[in-house]
């Protein structure tokens, strides 16, 4: 995950999307957080950068709409990694951005990862993934997962990722609505809300019960920030419903939401969900969990 490709300008990179198999709130921190354990997936839905070397710092984005300053998690990880490393050199940075902000898919985080990956090989750092790691959770909760293994588990408000394996076979329909949800606004709904009282099994069970067909997975898919989600969205597009009209039989929704997945058995049930989703008027594709061997490859230009 998070592969490097060489080229003659500089280096690129893809940024994957991720999905929250399960999600457990465990409660508050006096950090103003909540600590977490969640399964996450990296899933085929990608931005993509580009680094060259410059003088200073650029962003330039193209894609859906993001900002393009110094808010934009990529340019935050460049300058924590410049100021960590006391590296005075620049970087004009590129980003394409495909995974819709502010759907619960990560993107912002694992630009930020990426950036880190890039500048880290573009500047000649040395530092390891850990390291990435430590310096990405102060950038935000998601970054370290995505400089670890494709499939992990989650603790914390998201610092402590301990690799897994699993369900890599699934098809995935990625399904999401033209409006985002505010992650405080639905962490806020779930405190006003309370709890969950049913009791579940730790993340690692739920790991191996996920390795069955996708029926029989379906009742392990549990984020408990739905029911708070719900409350937020009000009355715009359930997409759960429309995944589940579309004939998904395991449906779950990513981080605080807006968007839902829908696991399948094959490649031609996941393209019959895409299709009926998209006739219901909403956005969907197919996307795998991602491959995690890191390699560096040399393209000509």
């Amino acid at each position: 995950m998070l592969e490097t490709t060489s080229r003659k300008q500089g280096i690129a990179i893809e940024a994957p999307a991720k999905v929250n198999l399960t999600l457990r709130v465990l409660g508050p921190r006096k950090d103003g957080y909540h600590d977490l354990e969640s399964v996450v997936a990296a899933v085929s839905l990608f931005d993509a950068l580009e680094f060259e070397p410059a003088p200073d710092v650029r962003l330039a984005c193209e894609g859906l709409a993001v900002p393009n300053g110094d808010e934009n998690l990529v340019m935050k990880a460049a300058r924590r990694l410049a100021e960590e490393c006391g590296c005075r050199k620049g970087a004009h940075i590129r980003l394409k951005k495909s995974i819709p902000p502010g759907r619960g898919f990560g993107g912002g985080s694992s630009d930020a990862a990426a950036a880190m990956v890039g500048l880290n090989a573009l500047w000649d750092t040395g530092m390891s993934r850990k390291e990435l790691a430590c310096l990405g959770a102060s950038i935000g909760s998601d970054v370290p997962l995505f400089l670890g293994s494709p499939v992990c588990v989650i603790r914390g408000r998201g610092e402590f990722v301990e690799p897994a394996a699993g369900a890599c076979a699934w098809r995935l329909v990625l399904a999401w609505p033209d409006f985002g949800l505010s992650t405080a606004d639905v962490y806020a709904a779930y405190d006003r809300l309370g709890a969950p009282r049913a009791a579940r099994p730790p993340a690692t069970e739920i790991l191996r019960r996920l390795a069955r067909p996708v029926r029989d997975a379906a009742q392990f898919l549990i984020n408990d920030l739905e029911p708070a989600a719900d409350v937020v969205r009000g009355r715009r597009t359930d997409v759960r419903a429309i995944l589940r009209q579309a004939g998904a039989h395991a449906v779950g929704m990513t981080g605080s939401g807006s968007a839902y997945f829908a696991l399948a058995d094959t490649e031609s049930d996941a393209k019959r969900l895409v299709q009926k989703t998209r006739a219901a008027g909403t956005q969907a594709c197919v996307a795998t969990i991602v491959a995690g061997a890191e390699e560096q490859k040399e393209v000509p230009q």
